[in-house]
């Protein structure tokens, strides 16, 4: 980026700004940001320029490569660890030249009470709404009815269809983000938290959808758990949603829904909530 040069007018200074933004942001502070990557090379002007001042997919997938150049944990947020880097970047210092020493390596599994944002991949949904100021205080599982994931991502993005979720689960361990978790999905219908019915399931929850036809006799696959293993204990961790409130279909619209199949494993998905809850 040129500075602006112009006799008798200082520099134009590019600053990091204050920590604590993430996807779905918008305003000055995201602007400042995608300003100090494009001068460092890690976002084009043109991929400013799509969308200044919003903290989209491009912004995210700029600040991961800026984490990576940095050896930083990867993970898409510019909290304080990355601010820090930043600043340093746009002093002039160079980023390290190697992994941490042998002394202190990354733990390869997060500590107990701890959670790392799994990897997934942003695949944006036309139906959402707004949770109307509700708290996000459940999540709630739910099988898709088919075998084919390609088929549930059509079916869940598409304009018209009226459905959604916050997630899906690919039958390869794939996870899907579809709609923003500060949005509502689609995917509770009428339902009621242990008989609550204010607010809407709709505008309190995550809803997960995992690939599979329900029929209790197609197993859920094993990279489908390990990816729940990491989703909803994130979540849950995130928002504080008590284990009480992490349920499937059938338990907020009995009755009228039977998803997760019977032959879904709660226990996997539950001991691995439990260690950080």
């Amino acid at each position: 980026m040129l500075k602006d040069l112009t006799p008798g007018k200082p520099a134009t200074s590019v600053t990091a700004p204050a920590a604590g933004l993430e996807r779905g942001d918008s305003g000055a502070a995201v602007k400042q940001l995608q300003t100090a990557l494009v001068k460092l090379g890690f976002m084009t002007q043109t991929q400013m320029n799509s969308g200044p001042g919003v903290f989209g997919p491009q912004t995210e997938a700029s600040v991961k490569k800026f984490q990576s150049t940095w050896k930083l944990g990867v993970d898409g947020e510019y909290g304080p660890k990355t601010k820090a880097a930043l600043e340093k970047a746009l002093a002039g210092q160079k980023p390290p030249t190697s992994s941490p020493a042998p002394s202190t390596p990354a733990p390869s599994t997060p500590a107990p009470g701890k959670v790392t944002k799994p990897d997934m991949k942003w695949v944006p949904s036309a139906n959402y709404g707004s949770r109307n100021g509700a708290d996000i205080d459940s999540i709630i599982l739910h099988h898709t009815a088919s075998n084919n994931t390609a088929g549930d991502l059509a079916t869940l993005t598409k304009k018209g269809t009226d459905v959604s979720a916050h997630y899906l689960i690919g039958k390869d361990g794939t996870i899907y983000h579809l709609v923003d978790d500060k949005m509502a999905a689609w995917h509770a219908g009428k339902s009621s938290l242990h008989g609550d019915t204010s607010p809407s399931v709709n505008a309190r929850s995550i809803g997960i959808e995992i690939t599979n036809d329900g029929s209790g006799k197609t197993p859920f696959t094993e990279a489908q758990y390990r990816a729940l293993e990491k989703l909803v204990p994130y979540l849950a961790k995130t928002y504080n949603v008590p284990m009480k409130n992490i349920l499937g279909h059938k338990d907020v619209a009995p009755g009228r829904k039977i998803d997760p199949a019977d032959n879904f494993d709660w226990g996997r998905v539950r001991r691995a909530t439990d260690a950080v809850i």
